[in-house]
């Protein structure tokens, strides 16, 4: 039976298994004991960003990062980072039951919506948000990697008027 709860401190390990399997799923190399040790402590912290991570009896099998933002037009909304379903749990029901408690969140917060994203290529993804029937809704996303952010600020600070 999945049971979905708010990430609390003390999850860190739950967290840190869901978290190496989503690295190693999207091909993005081993962990990293530093970034994943920040993150627990960011999450711990309540600073951020918030998780909810599913379970199966004892074990961790998805997880969702989520944030309040604002402004949305007249109020705040939640907005989903990274939605993660470990790959021997999914077709369970795990994804929506971690949808379903965003949607409970966002209810008790006073959201006047529920955003995310994928990335354009994530055709499971926009399968299953198809298939749970969200309306898609075309935007553009931008995105500066950390080795160019140096470069961005510069051009950022340049006296308007004088193009790079």
């Amino acid at each position: 039976m999945i049971e979905t709860r708010p990430y609390a401190p003390g999850d860190g390990a739950a967290f840190e298994t869901l978290y190496h399997g989503y690295l190693d799923h999207y091909r993005l190399g081993p962990p990293n004991g530093a970034e994943t040790a920040r993150l627990i402590t960011l999450l711990d912290d309540g600073r951020h960003m918030s998780c909810l991570i599913a379970h199966d009896g004892g074990r961790p099998v998805g997880f969702a990062t989520w944030a309040l933002t604002f402004p949305a037009g007249r109020g705040t909304a939640l907005f989903m980072k990274e939605l993660f379903v470990d790959p021997q749990a999914r077709g369970q029901g795990v994804g929506r039951h971690l949808m379903a408690g965003l949607v409970e969140i966002a209810k008790a917060e006073g959201c006047v919506r529920f955003d995310w994203q994928t990335d354009g290529d994530n055709a499971g993804a926009q399968a299953f948000y198809k298939a749970v029937g969200a309306p898609q809704v075309e935007k553009l996303s931008y995105r500066v990697p950390a080795d160019t952010l140096a470069d961005f600020r510069a051009r950022l600070t340049r006296p308007s008027g004088r193009r790079p």
